[in-house]
């Protein structure tokens, strides 16, 4: 069981506007993938103009309608773009947020869960030297285009969060994390939770997280 401190807590949806990102040059905004835009509009509201030690940028898929971009070029022996594939890596929102927020922040790209994301950031505040040390944690998804077999509609989203040690308000039991196929899932219900959502009797017991 560990013990963390969980604070400005974010989301943003693709239904509504991301005004966050007015600080960003309209030219290069205007570049940027919508599920790029959700996650730059999260991490910037969750830090509200502070700074943290460390970021941990977390998707199952991430901008994966690029990659298929890039296949379909393959197929039709086109030369894929290069600023396409540089942006459909893993790592390229991280990326993107650094040069386009001038923010040098040490960060990890991780292809996990929320759940899995406060675990990372737990085992980086137990192990900095730093004093008072702060992690944004940062997941963003969007479904997966239709011709994917284990493709699920859901609304593109992305959540943000201050996680540290000080003081800490949850409790999460690394024993019964659900393991779930969508990974987006974990994100959806951890923000049910932590709104103090109605919760069903059948994933009570099997509640990663209490508040403490």
């Amino acid at each position: 069981m560990l013990q963390i401190n969980v604070s400005q807590l974010c989301i943003s949806r693709a239904d509504e506007t991301v005004a966050a990102l007015e600080q960003i040059p309209a030219m290069q905004r205007r570049r940027l993938s919508g599920i790029a835009k959700l996650a730059l509009s999260s991490a910037i509201q969750s830090l509200n103009g502070e700074s943290a030690d460390y970021i941990v940028w977390t998707s199952q898929y991430g901008d994966e309608h690029k990659t298929l971009k890039i296949l379909a070029d393959v197929l039709q022996d086109q030369t894929p773009s290069p600023t396409q594939f540089s942006t459909s890596v893993h790592n390229a929102i991280a990326g993107l947020y650094s040069i386009l927020c001038q923010d040098a922040t040490p960060s990890t790209s991780l292809a996990a869960s929320w759940s899995e994301a406060l675990i990372e950031a737990y085992a980086w505040l137990k192990t900095t030297t730093q004093p008072n040390p702060r992690v944004l944690v940062v997941y963003y998804d969007e479904a997966l285009p239709a011709l994917y077999q284990e493709a699920e509609p859901f609304t593109a989203f992305a959540m943000s969060a201050i996680v540290g040690l000080d003081a800490p308000n949850l409790q999460l039991d690394m024993q019964v994390l659900g393991n779930h196929c969508h990974k987006y899932k974990d994100a959806l219900n951890f923000h049910d939770f932590w709104q103090q959502s109605a919760q069903s009797q059948v994933h009570l017991h099997t509640q990663a997280w209490q508040t403490c």
